[in-house]
């Protein structure tokens, strides 16, 4: 590779680096599936299987299935805490910090964005050039929407395997010889993207049509068609089959079909639409959304279906499904980007600019890209998790031995924990944000899972954290009466013993940047500690 594309290559890099890495426990604030996942992942980790079935308690309770999303997620997560030692390299040093504790996941998924942002340059380069590649891997390094792979979602860790499976379909179409191998391959990456999220299907259509496809349009043979496709729908198919086979043998199957119906089919009173969620996309990033529409339907238009194959199935089932969430459109930025970015290459011969047509293109990207880093800049430099880190380091004050230390930094006296600690005296019922650190970190053997947890109370001392999954979980209609009834008496029985309120913001939700907060912040203005002691 010569030095100077070299060169160019890193500038994406180290731009998504930035927007990736930098103040990555601070903003977004911590959504709770980000503790769902990284619980699930640590029960991986601690040897007890890839199904947790404490996982039964993190939906509303009209569904009382363990089974809402395949394993892959937990297990790729729990494989990488492995090799980075999490958290013992934590625990290991001298101050143990709740703040350093919530990064180590969040800087793995800001890892796994700037290789989400090399696989866009090299599908950009593939498909047409590498121009077309820089641009849109610059796009997708700097635009405001790039917070989105922030939080530690299925979504962020599926990424990476759709790109691959997809760079992988575009690779077979300049090498071939090697088209069945190269298929195998790409299934493998699309069957652990399924395996990892179910969604990941909707991409099939779209590899199967890249594959297809030959330099300049030209069709494979039938019998070669017929051959690759197989080859790439059999790990598609199987990988993903892993799921309901465990279920199976678990003889949980009935509990995995109530799952897998009750994620699929009714989860629309939750008046979440795909309407609404692009809504919030338009006030987060209109530049990118308005522009990769724009820019989606000039390819359509120029015979190149890459963009609307792409989006039109994943869309389809947003819409069925009935429910979505800001981190569902994680799927669809590159296919945002790299249409903007051809486009803004095609610029100069749209207009019949014969010459100083690269500087156009280059005035355009780098106008477009100064807008997005300054943009991007000024969202993330936000601190929007004061209130849950404040709150994770004042319980675990409360849990673990200490002598007079602050509620950021808590010096251990001790570098493991067991069921002497004066913590397995305490129970601590919060939701998924705070529990895994409680239950898998400082081992309080005594911590729910969730709020909606049904298990005993066996101690005395109790802490109730008060915050939004508590009052959603104790106003949801849809939610087991009898821990309701429970959930109402603890509070009833304890007293607030510390309240953590909100930074004083300083913007406007008026201003852009700022006019998409809402999805990075999850409703927090106060959260409650209760206790009876």
């Amino acid at each position: 590779m010569p030095y100077n594309k070299l060169i160019l290559i890193f500038i994406p890099l180290f731009l998504s680096a930035f927007t990736h890495l930098w103040n990555a426990s601070q903003f977004p604030s911590f959504h709770v599936d980000e503790g769902v996942y990284i619980r699930r992942a640590l029960h991986t980790l601690n040897g007890l299987g890839p199904h947790d079935p404490d996982s039964r308690f993190d939906h509303p309770q009209s569904s009382t299935s363990a089974y809402d999303h395949p394993y892959f997620g937990q297990i790729f997560l729990a494989a990488i805490f492995k090799f980075i030692d999490f958290p013992n390299n934590i625990l290991a040093a001298n101050s143990f910090s709740i703040e350093r504790l919530f990064d180590a996941p969040r800087l793995i998924m800001g890892s796994i964005a700037i290789i989400d942002t090399f696989l866009i340059y090299k599908i950009g380069e593939r498909r047409f050039n590498p121009t077309v590649g820089l641009i849109s891997a610059l796009l997708f390094a700097v635009m405001p929407s790039s917070w989105f792979t922030r939080r530690v979602v299925l979504d962020s860790i599926m990424l990476p395997f759709i790109l691959t499976s997809i760079l992988l379909a575009l690779e077979s179409r300049i090498h071939p010889r090697s088209i069945n191998t190269i298929s195998l391959l790409s299934g493998i990456a699309l069957g652990l993207a399924i395996f990892t999220k179910i969604p990941a299907f909707t991409l099939i259509p779209l590899i199967v049509y890249l594959i297809y496809q030959r330099n300049k349009g030209e069709l494979l043979s039938s019998r070669t068609q017929l051959k690759t496709i197989m080859l790439f729908m059999l790990p598609v198919i199987v990988i993903p089959l892993i799921w309901p086979a465990h279920a199976f043998f678990s003889g949980d199957l009935n509990q995995w079909l109530d799952g897998v119906f009750w994620q699929a089919t009714e989860r629309q009173s939750e008046d979440r639409t795909v309407f609404d969620i692009l809504n919030s996309f338009l006030k987060s990033d209109p530049i990118l959304l308005i522009l990769g529409t724009i820019c989606v339907g000039y390819l359509t238009i120029r015979r190149d279906f890459i963009g609307i194959i792409w989006l039109l199935p994943y869309f389809l089932m947003l819409y069925l499904v009935g429910w979505v969430s800001h981190f569902h459109l994680i799927i669809i930025l590159p296919i945002l980007c790299i249409p903007i970015a051809k486009m803004i290459y095609d610029l100069p011969s749209i207009l019949r600019i014969k010459r100083r047509g690269t500087i156009i293109t280059s005035t355009i990207t780098a106008a477009i890209v100064l807008f997005g880093i300054i943009s991007t800049t000024i969202l993330i430099s936000t601190n929007l998790s004061y209130i849950q880190i404040k709150a994770a380091s004042y319980i675990a004050n409360e849990i673990i031995p200490h002598y007079g230390n602050t509620e950021e930094n808590i010096t251990m006296s001790g570098k493991s924990f067991n069921s002497n600690t004066r913590g397995n005296e305490i129970t601590v019922i919060s939701g998924p944000l705070y529990s895994w650190i409680y239950k898998y970190v400082l081992d309080n053997k005594n911590t729910f899972s969730h709020v909606r947890d049904t298990q005993p109370i066996k101690t005395e001392k109790i802490i109730l954290v008060v915050d939004p999954v508590f009052k959603r979980a104790i106003s949801g209609t849809a939610e087991n009466q009898t821990q309701i009834t429970r959930l109402s008496s603890v509070y009833n029985s304890t007293n607030i013993a510390a309240l953590f309120e909100k930074l004083p913001a300083n913007y406007t939700k008026k201003d852009y940047p700022f006019t998409g907060i809402d999805s990075s912040d999850t409703g927090l203005t106060t959260t409650e500690i209760r206790k009876n002691y």
